[in-house]
């Protein structure tokens, strides 16, 4: 199984980065089918996704007047 970095946001969404390949697959240069995590790396953020469809209210709208 080839290793892959797993990213946990904030929203509970996860997306994986490649890592390295295993052994049978380095020979080749080509990923296998099977994913191993190799690491979480827990992230103090909301994915893209989410800041997109979730966007942070504007500075500007809380200004006092």
């Amino acid at each position: 199984m080839c290793k892959y970095y797993a990213h946990a946001f904030l929203c509970k969404h996860i997306t994986f980065s490649f890592a390295t390949f295993c052994d049978p697959a380095s020979m080749i240069q080509t990923r296998c089918g099977e994913r191993s995590i190799w690491q979480t790396i827990r992230m103090e953020e909301y994915c893209d996704d989410c800041k997109a469809y979730y966007p942070a209210p504007s500075s500007h709208s809380s200004r006092r007047r």
